[in-house]
């Protein structure tokens, strides 16, 4: 009798335990396959978003039956950063990208505004792609005997230009004007300078912040964390950055500096030698010094540029120079100058005039070319600069009015 006792509850144990082994089971199975709907709702609310370009502080919430799904966009340096949140019983799954705009078949190469004066090409230039000219359109010409090599004037398409370049959006170009004035330094916001610091793009942002100069040498920063100065900051080779936004009226990257890096600057930046920064990278420099009154034309010569990218470096993104007085600015005055062996993997965006002798694989917009030779300064000249197809054909870049988007990176 006791026997069979002992046998009826073992067996009334082991019915219990596979009931409860089945239970389990589905209740996971069950939870998994929510939680999978909800990583494939968050990515594709994300997508989705990428046929409008509302940009918001706001939190957009909706609920549908037992999810709850919040999505917020804003600016993140030259990207438009999007979080997309799903909670489901009391689960929560985010997703997080940076988003730009996307390279459409008539999307310029070449966009030099129209300003009654013909481009002139000289030495090893080459223009491939969409070139958008003056009406006067494009010819070859020489600098101190250096002749056009091409065999052609150009590799592509030619459409006529306008006045004025393409549009920025203008919600963007107010962020980067308020960014500069410190809207985004705030208490509650605030951390201390360490040698490693990580910050998900799913949490709020951490900013340091320091009325002085910051000097940057053997740390470790990444994510969602922004560096902040008043005055300076200096990045030296030994720093690892990874998709850290900097902001200071001036901002010095040394010879060597490698990482993923966004800079805002609002007086001056340099770019030193033999530097790699990878997509999606940017600088922008929203130039807000005032142009002196110059008394002769050789003062103006010798003023000096506060927009440089030294040589055999590259940057996989888009350089910005945007000037606060955009109709006064110097005609014969260089704003962006890019050295030889510099290679641009992305955008640059010239509200002034550009020198280089660089690559460019992907779009120049800029009001005007210039060439400093021997003494003499050449307008609208391009000497042995190349301006090339972009080898990313998912590539999204900056902010304009009216434009179609595209990931630019998934982040964490």
């Amino acid at each position: 009798m006791q026997f069979a006792l002992l046998i009826s509850v073992l067996i009334a144990l082991l019915l219990s335990a596979f009931l409860l082994l089945t239970h389990v089971q589905s209740f996971f199975r069950i939870k998994s396959g929510e939680l999978i709907e909800a990583t494939e709702t968050a990515t594709l609310q994300i997508l989705k978003s990428l046929e409008e370009n509302n940009i918001s502080q706001d939190t957009l919430v909706v609920k549908e039956s037992d999810q709850t799904k919040k999505m917020i966009a804003n600016y993140h340096g030259v990207w438009t950063k999007v979080f997309s949140e799903i909670t489901v019983r009391n689960q929560k799954i985010t997703k997080t990208a940076f988003i730009g705009s996307a390279f459409q078949e008539k999307s310029p190469n070449l966009y030099l505004a129209n300003t009654n004066s013909p481009l002139v090409v000289v030495g090893n230039t080459r223009l491939e792609g969409n070139s958008y000219l003056p009406k006067q359109g494009v010819k070859a010409g020489n600098i101190s005997g250096h002749y056009y090599q091409g065999s052609g004037l150009y590799y592509g398409n030619v459409f006529q230009s306008k006045e004025i370049l393409p549009k920025l959006d203008d919600y963007w170009i107010s962020y980067i004007t308020s960014l500069t004035k410190g809207i985004l330094i705030r208490e509650k916001n605030s951390i201390a300078l360490a040698g490693d610091l990580k910050n998900s793009f799913n949490k709020p942002y951490k900013i340091v912040y320091s009325p002085s100069s910051i000097v940057l040498g053997d740390e470790k920063i990444a994510g969602n964390v922004i560096i902040q100065s008043d005055t300076k900051i200096v990045v030296h080779p030994t720093t690892l950055l990874e998709n850290t936004l900097l902001v200071a009226p001036h901002i010095i990257i040394n010879d060597g500096v490698k990482g993923n890096i966004q800079i805002v600057a609002s007086k001056k930046i340099e770019i030193g030698k033999n530097c790699h920064l990878s997509y999606p990278s940017s600088i922008t420099l929203f130039d807000q010094t005032k142009t002196p009154k110059m008394s002769n034309s050789s003062s103006l010569q010798n003023r000096e540029i506060n927009f440089v990218i030294g040589k055999n470096t590259l940057i996989e993104g888009s350089v910005i120079y945007l000037p606060i007085q955009t109709k006064k600015q110097d005609r014969i005055k260089t704003n962006l100058k890019i050295e030889p062996g510099t290679e641009i993997i992305g955008e640059i965006y010239c509200q002034g005039n550009i020198e280089f002798q660089g690559t460019i694989r992907g779009s120049l917009y800029t009001k005007q070319c210039i060439a400093n030779q021997s003494g003499s300064i050449y307008l609208n000249h391009i000497y042995n600069g190349k301006i090339l197809i972009n080898p990313i054909p998912d590539y999204a870049g900056l902010p304009f009015v009216n434009s179609k988007n595209k990931i630019a990176k998934w982040l964490y």
